[in-house]
């Protein structure tokens, strides 16, 4: 069984191109480094899919997202 994905997974893949690039470009890596039908999770044990990482990420203030552009945001990520 492979190590299970965190948010801060798909934060290190946006680290990797400067910490800012279109969202489809993201999603591109995404599924490069992790597969199509990767799940993310949080801390707490919710799953989520490319999408629904986006839209946690983006409520917890640790990315921005605008004009179809990711960016990081102000709020660090957790520690693992």
């Amino acid at each position: 069984m492979s190590e299970p994905l965190y948010g801060h997974d798909l934060l290190s893949l946006l680290m990797e191109k400067g910490g800012a690039c279109r969202l489809e470009d993201l999603r591109v890596a995404s599924i490069a480094a992790h597969g199509a039908e990767a799940v993310y999770c949080n801390c707490g044990g919710d799953s989520f899919d490319f999408d629904g990482v986006i839209a946690f990420l983006g409520s917890k203030g640790k990315i921005r997202l605008a004009d179809g552009t990711v960016s990081m945001g102000m709020a660090p990520a957790c520690q693992h």
